[in-house]
């Protein structure tokens, strides 16, 4: 009988076959592009639609360049204006100006409210339960809750079916992205969460083109949502449940039946008897909490993830509310940000593995704070065409950084975290970047009044933020942590890839490293 471990298993039937290509392409569309449909949803649809005046005074005031929209019509009874009937969205629909604008940004902050808890829950439910099935749930909850929203006549329950959007978006994050980073080898992880992560540019993109051309906001969410069923039904009938959890949850059997499928999909043959083995013996389910009192480094490594996302979210959501600080046409900025994230993903590719997850991590944060830093001393008002090129320059680079490090994030969190708390720990991280996404749709008001305070504060976080991914360890090219006692033998691992020699960590290392410091001393 032939015995393998995971990684020389998954060596074997292909790093990324067919089958981690379709599951890579399911993750994709199934939650990256939805989340960046959905993330700027209400955003893209309350921007102020056309109007034309009724009365001279109206004329007379567009002719004053110091108003505009909103505020000029804050300023005419209902009788001097109104709107001209070509787009159909939130604004006019539920009558979202003057008095009512914050409804706007309540509309995106309930969605973020939503998002944490879905997470948060669903992680610790998923490294019990498994991952396929709530994956499955989700993401026929969200089609399902996202077309009502769109036959409602009350914006009031339309917010209200966004806080349950958004807690079925946090919980298909922490449920599909554990099962497709289960099913990849060390060394093709890059290229699935480089791929994957691309869907969430594509995903705004997509939503910029709807709300431009079509004229129904009813339309442009069922449109927008239509997808997940499709998605839903290949996951139920082809995609099974992750052979590491399951092997981590003493089902060898299962795991041994799911491999086959997925060397019959790569085409690959397997001996007819085989044993999978693993780096340490099944081990009782472990809980999220372990993260916190198995050793002092997985604590802080855990606190430290929870911060950084929390920084990645606060800088990509505030850049991404605040870009009509620097260009006119909303639709124009949300879509060029989407393609330069996409872009940006793509060249990413050619140096996460060869420069290391870390030291990209703190080479990011590093542009990131000089990118804001430099707005910070740029004047917000009267701007000569200079500044407001360079302005628009940085903020836009500045804002494709964040986009990078939010894709980031979530492969060297899944990486570090070990099998047994992975859902949980991505759930702990996607709670707390959620925490800060929830003061994200009010920066655009703390922006009006004095844009060099938000500025200040996204530089204060960047160097935080940098500190804090330095205590992390390098996850390039290392097969995944099975338990928290393995993931806490990877402080050993804060070497660069630069270094000469720099170890590809087996089981034995592993196994070395913790019998190096008394690992499994009482």
């Amino acid at each position: 009988m032939v015995v393998y471990d995971v990684e020389e298993l998954y060596k074997k039937i292909g790093l990324l076959g067919n089958f981690q290509i379709f599951v890579v392409v399911m993750y994709t569309i199934g939650e990256r592009v939805t989340a960046g449909l959905l993330d700027f949803q209400v955003h893209i649809l309350s921007v102020t639609p056309g109007w034309y005046c009724k009365s001279e005074r109206c004329i007379n005031l567009t002719l004053n360049q110091t108003y505009f929209n909103k505020s000029m019509l804050c300023m005419m009874s209902d009788d001097e204006w109104d709107w001209d009937g070509t787009r159909d969205n939130l604004v006019n629909q539920f009558n979202l100006t003057c008095g009512n604008t914050y409804k706007i940004s309540l509309g995106s902050t309930l969605f973020f409210v939503g998002y944490p808890l879905g997470s948060l829950l669903t992680g610790l439910i998923a490294d019990w339960l498994g991952r396929k099935w709530l994956a499955t749930g989700f993401l026929l909850m969200t089609g399902l809750v996202n077309c009502s929203a769109a036959l409602l006549s009350s914006y009031d329950t339309f917010i209200i079916f966004r806080a349950i959007e958004g807690f079925c978006i946090g919980g298909l994050t922490v449920t599909f992205y554990p099962l497709l980073i289960e099913y990849i080898g060390a060394g093709a992880r890059n290229l699935a969460n480089v791929v994957a992560q691309c869907g969430y540019g594509m995903g705004m993109a997509f939503l910029c083109f709807a709300a431009s051309y079509i004229t129904s906001w009813r339309a442009v969410v069922i449109a927008t949502s239509a997808h997940l069923f499709f998605v839903a039904l290949l996951l139920i009938s082809n995609i099974p449940e992750s052979p590491r959890f399951l092997l981590k949850n003493k089902k060898a059997d299962e795991a041994k039946q799911v491999v086959k499928i997925m060397a019959s999909w790569n085409k690959v043959d397997l001996p007819d008897e085989f044993e999978i083995i693993q780096t340490d013996e099944p081990c009782e389910q472990e809980r999220a909490w372990k993260l916190f009192t198995y050793s002092r480094y997985t604590c802080s490594a855990t606190v430290a993830q929870m911060f950084i996302w929390f920084t990645a979210a606060l800088y990509f959501f505030a850049l991404s509310f605040n870009m009509n600080d620097v260009l006119g046409n909303p639709y124009l900025n949300l879509a060029v940000t989407g393609v330069m994230e996409v872009m940006i993903n793509v060249c990413s590719y050619f140096f996460i593995d060869r420069i290391g997850r870390r030291w990209c991590m703190l080479v990011s944060f590093v542009l990131c704070g000089i990118s804001v830093g430099i707005c910070r001393f740029l004047p917000h008002e009267n701007l000569h065409y200079t500044h407001f090129s360079v302005k628009t320059f940085w903020v836009i680079f500045g804002r494709a950084v964040g986009g990078f490090i939010y894709s980031l994030v979530y492969l060297y969190s899944a990486e570090i975290f070990a099998t047994t708390v992975r859902s949980s720990g991505l759930g702990l991280c996607v709670f707390a970047a959620q925490i800060s996404s929830l003061i994200a749709p009010f920066v655009i008001v703390i922006n009006a009044d004095n844009a060099n305070v938000v500025y200040t504060i996204l530089f204060l976080f960047c160097i935080v933020a940098f500190l804090a991914a330095w205590i992390l360890p390098e996850t390039a090219n290392v097969p995944l942590p099975s338990t928290v006692a393995e993931m806490d033998a990877m402080k050993y691992q804060n070497y660069s890839i630069f270094t000469e020699n720099s170890p590809l960590i087996t089981g034995d290392v592993l196994q070395g490293n913790k019998d190096k410091e008394g690992y499994l001393a009482e």
